[in-house]
């Protein structure tokens, strides 16, 4: 027993109504719109900054862009200080308690 498959019927069901899963009308399902291959491809381009001009305290002694402390990057907030337990260390422990 074959399998019945609209997008080998012209995007019709076996009962003649459309299938909205492979019209272009909800998403990537049809043969005309974007090519899924290139859209895919453009990836985690979400905008934002570009080129990698990202500021990060990490590289500049703990400090925000303002000049004042952040705090994600000292050792009273968790792993960020380099006192302390390792956190590469403490990860592999994992849940084992």
């Amino acid at each position: 027993m074959s399998t019945y498959k609209p997008s080998e019927h012209d995007g019709l069901k076996q009962d003649g109504t459309p299938d909205k899963r492979v019209s272009s009308e909800h998403g990537f399902g049809g043969s005309d719109g974007p090519d899924p291959h290139v859209e895919g491809q453009k990836g985690g381009s979400t905008g934002g900054s570009s080129g990698g001009d990202n500021y990060k305290p990490s590289e500049h002694g703990g400090l925000k862009k303002d000049g004042t402390e952040d705090k994600r990057t000292s050792s009273e907030h968790g792993f960020g200080g380099s006192d302390g337990p390792d956190p590469h260390v403490e990860g592999q422990k994992g849940g084992s308690k």
